[in-house]
């Protein structure tokens, strides 16, 4: 009898087993692959997944920055504000833009305020700022206006409740600065906050709107189809402006990462999140995921080459650019958090797309993979009773060739305890 599973959720892993286990014995930036019951690896098996996306490397930001925000207007893309390091309590003012036609970069007017965890929407080509602040300073409600053709700014209406990590998106040209932190670490009062509000720039005015389900900070939110969706931690919030109310949504997977402090944007009306970081902040991931609005559903991509949380992403020409970023998980970077400068683009469309092309069980205890995919490295099978809890267990896998060329074929063998006969196994290939 066959066991019908979302495959989705298979691509996926427990946020616990990647920092703790992953780590020591497997390179981080892998993707499951695949996902059979045992009792068909006696049968050939081809399947062919999604196209994972791909990854390109783009000239250095001027600085290395996380906490910062960032769009795009007429193909350039915009990075406000932000940290850089040293210096964990500072904000910047700073404006950067970054041509993609050149792959260079050019500093633009500061903002009038210094912010770090600002939000930032375009509107009718004009850049609005909202919110921000320090971790040990109040948050703000300062709104400021950039003016890509004239390099300046200008001041708007201040933001009804001051909030830091607030998160923004426009729908037909209205802004809705969505959550975020209230009050200040240091005072021992900052707490998060579920308040909505809608900035109108042709009037200049903020209206309240109906609460997030739940409080939420160091969340993203992306407009899609006119409507908002928000990610926190495992939940999904979906807005619509027309009715004024909200609902939920899929959650994010088990096995996946936890959206706090994750970078996220639109392609093609698909909403892709990339890193992040777990409650406490420590664990970082390198994971990306796509979500689907109308199938309500996510599925996982080609993960990310850095591991990082805190960074921006905007959507030129079909492409997302994501920018800087940190990793200070004390497992992975027992010297210091590190501070990225990076540039890279994710391309959605890119990529070969990975086969498993056979897998044939050669006695009770062993099985024969024949595989073809993109550059990597083929790591292992793991196997469990149950797909979607865990735990994994790993197995040995030894390779006739380790390194995989692009559409090369490669073939292992790998042991299979008898008491995994009737179980699901999963393959991993490393980006």
């Amino acid at each position: 009898m066959l066991i019908a599973c979302n495959l989705s959720e298979l691509f996926l892993i427990s946020p616990t087993m990647k920092t703790r286990i992953a780590r020591t014995i497997l390179n981080r930036r892998m993707i499951w692959l695949a996902a059979v019951l045992a009792c068909c690896l006696c049968h050939n098996l081809p399947l062919a997944l999604a196209a994972p996306g791909s990854w390109t490397l783009k000239a250095p930001m001027p600085m290395a920055l996380d906490a910062h925000a960032s769009c795009a207007v007429d193909g350039i893309l915009y990075v406000i504000g932000g940290h850089k390091d040293p210096g964990i309590y500072t904000q910047l003012p700073t404006l950067f833009a970054y041509d993609p036609k050149t792959d260079s970069w050019t500093s633009k007017k500061d903002m009038p305020t210094a912010r770090r965890w600002p939000a930032a929407s375009v509107v009718d080509g004009i850049i609005y700022v909202i919110g921000g602040g320090c971790m040990f300073s109040p948050a703000l409600d300062t709104v400021e206006a950039y003016d890509p053709k004239t390099d300046t700014w200008m001041t708007k209406a201040h933001l009804p409740a001051a909030r830091s990590s607030v998160a923004a998106c426009a729908v037909d040209g209205i802004i809705y600065a969505i959550g975020g932190l209230v009050g200040t670490i240091s005072a021992g009062n900052m707490q998060r906050s579920a308040t909505v509000e809608a900035y109108d720039p042709k009037t200049n005015h903020w209206t309240p709107k109906a609460s997030l389900p739940e409080a939420s900070a160091f969340h993203t939110a992306n407009a899609v189809n006119g409507i908002i969706y928000v990610f926190f931690k495992k939940q999904t919030f979906a807005y619509d402006p027309q009715t004024n109310r909200w609902t939920y949504k899929a959650p994010i997977p088990t096995w996946s990462l936890n959206s706090l402090f994750t970078a996220s944007s639109v392609v093609d009306g698909i909403a892709y999140l990339f890193g992040g970081s777990s409650d406490d902040g420590w664990t970082t991931y390198d994971l990306t995921l796509a979500y689907d609005p109308v199938q309500d559903k996510f599925t996982a991509k080609r993960r990310m080459p850095v591991t990082c949380e805190a960074a921006a992403c905007a959507t030129i020409a079909g492409k997302i650019y994501h920018s800087g970023g940190v990793n200070q998980d004390p497992i992975v970077r027992p010297a210091g958090a590190v501070y990225y400068d990076t540039l890279w683009v994710f391309d959605s469309q890119g990529g070969v797309t990975p086969q498993l092309l056979s897998l044939n069980r050669e006695s009770p205890d062993r099985v024969r993979l024949a595989w073809q995919g993109e550059a990597g490295r083929l790591y292992g099978v793991q196997s469990t009773l149950n797909p979607v809890k865990g735990p994994w267990t790993r197995l040995n896998l030894p390779l006739t060739n380790t390194i995989l060329a692009t559409n090369e074929l490669v073939e292992a063998t790998c042991p299979v305890p008898s008491a995994d006969t009737n179980r699901f196994f999963r393959v991993l290939e490393a980006n």
